[in-house]
C-alpha cells in the first residue's frame, strides 16, 4: 500500500484530491495536511511514501524549500508537485529541489494515480503537458528576463497584478478588486517576481516601468 500525504493550505482542494485516490487498491491518504509545521510533524511520525504538494504553500518560496526539506531528510519519501503554476523556471527548479513529479491540478484522475505509482517506484513522472512546456523552453525563453534585456512573456492575469501593485494595492486589495483569493494574488506576485528576476516588490515596479510593463 502506498502511503499519501496531501500538503495544501486549501481543505476543499485537499478533500477533492483524497477523494480521486479513494478506491484506489494500492493507495491510500493517511495525512491531509494544511500548513508547513503539520506536514513536518507528521512525517516525523508516520511512514509516507509520496507527499502531493502544493508549491504555493503558502508561498512558492515556501513550498519550495519544504520539497527540499522532504527530500533531504526523508529519502524514502516522494515528492509530486500538484500545482496550477505552469511556468517552465519553476517546473526546473522544483526538479532540483528533488520532486519526483510535477502535475497542474486540472489533472486526471489517471494521470493523478500514475504519478503516485511511478514516483514510488523511484521514477519521475512529467504528463505530455509538462514535458511539452519543458521541451519549448529553448534559449530565447532562458533569456527572457530582466538581467538579459528582454522582456518576460506575461500572463492576463499576471499583467493586471502587476498594474494594481503600481497602484500600490494591497494583496487583499488587489484580490477584491479581481474577484480572486489572496493566495492566488501571492502566487501570481511570486510568479512576477521570478519572470523578471527581482528580488522584491520595490525592483519589480521599476523594471517594470523600464521596460514600459507599465506607464
Amino acid at each position: 500500500m502506498i502511503r499519501v500525504l496531501i500538503a495544501d493550505d486549501h481543505n476543499v482542494f485537499v478533500e477533492g484530491i483524497a477523494s480521486l485516490i479513494s478506491g484506489s487498491p494500492d493507495i491510500q491518504v493517511t495525512e491531509r495536511c494544511y500548513t508547513v509545521q503539520s506536514v513536518t510533524d507528521r512525517l516525523s511520525q508516520a511512514g509516507i511514501d509520496v507527499v502531493l504538494l502544493d508549491i504555493s504553500f503558502p508561498q512558492i518560496e515556501d513550498g519550495l524549500n519544504l520539497c527540499e526539506y522532504i527530500t533531504r531528510s526523508y529519502a524514502k519519501t516522494k515528492v509530486v508537485v500538484l500545482t496550477m503554476h505552469d511556468d517552465a523556471s519553476l517546473i526546473k527548479r522544483v526538479v532540483k529541489k528533488g520532486a519526483k513529479g510535477y502535475l497542474l491540478k486540472n489533472t486526471t484522475k489517471t494521470e493523478l494515480l500514475q504519478a503516485i505509482q511511478t514516483v514510488h517506484h523511484e521514477k519521475q513522472y512529467f504528463n505530455e503537458t509538462i514535458t511539452h512546456i519543458l521541451l519549448n523552453d529553448g534559449p530565447k525563453a532562458k533569456k527572457s528576463t530582466a538581467g538579459a534585456g528582454l522582456k518576460p512573456n506575461l500572463t492576463p492575469r499576471e499583467s493586471e497584478v502587476l498594474l494594481l501593485m503600481a497602484q500600490g494595492l494591497t494583496t487583499q486589495q488587489m484580490a477584491s478588486q479581481l474577484f480572486v483569493s489572496a493566495k492566488a494574488v501571492e502566487f501570481h506576485r511570486s510568479s512576477l517576481l521570478m519572470k523578471f528576476s527581482v528580488p522584491n516588490t520595490a525592483l519589480l515596479i521599476k523594471t517594470a516601468m523600464e521596460m514600459q510593463y507599465i506607464d
